[in-house]
């Protein structure tokens, strides 16, 4: 068979995976988006880094086995574009916005000396997050932001389970110390 003219059934597959794509787009592009978004630094940014993550995907669709959920295996290959863009962002640090643009969602502001822990606490984790590596600051974010599982913030960077097990608590062991030495209330 000549090279230049398709298999009817090749040209079917590839149909089939151009319409599980569109549909994969549909489902958790909104999600994936948001992903991206908070961790880069402007909307351009994260569309732009969407699109390459749905590129990475159609070039590497082969690699996919189904073992992971579709959202799953998108978001690693968006955190790994993420992490290229931030790489090459020498001056690139996550955003942490100050809690008064937040307060209200937070506290319940009815009950003032309740707003004063919370004030106070948050700004303790605020600080101990910002004394992060970038790669801690995104495990915790996966899990505590973005609600995934341990299995899917493995995947997503690239490590076993039961290191993100470990580093976590690691990490909780460190924020008690920082608690501790900076007199919780």
């Amino acid at each position: 068979m000549n090279s230049t003219h398709m298999n009817p059934l090749s040209s079917a597959a590839a149909a089939d995976q151009s319409v599980q794509f569109d549909d994969w787009y549909r489902a958790h592009g909104r999600a994936i988006y948001r992903f991206i978004a908070r961790r880069v630094r402007s909307a351009e940014d994260a569309a732009d880094i969407l699109q390459s993550t749905y590129l990475g995907a159609w070039e590497n669709r082969a690699s996919y086995r189904g073992t992971a959920q579709p959202k799953t295996w998108l978001t690693a290959i968006a955190l790994n574009v993420v992490r290229n863009h931030v790489s090459r962002a020498s001056d690139y640090r996550f955003v942490i916005e100050p809690l008064d643009d937040h307060e209200s969602e937070l506290v319940d502001t009815r009950a003032p000396e309740r707003c004063v822990s919370v004030r106070q606490t948050f700004s303790r984790f605020l600080e101990f997050a910002q004394s992060l590596s970038p790669e801690q600051q995104r495990m915790l974010e996966l899990l505590f932001v973005d609600n995934v599982s341990y299995v899917e913030v493995a995947a997503a960077l690239g490590i076993p389970v039961g290191t993100v097990r470990s580093r976590l608590s690691r990490l909780r062991s460190k924020l008690d110390r920082h608690f501790e030495h900076a007199g919780a209330p």
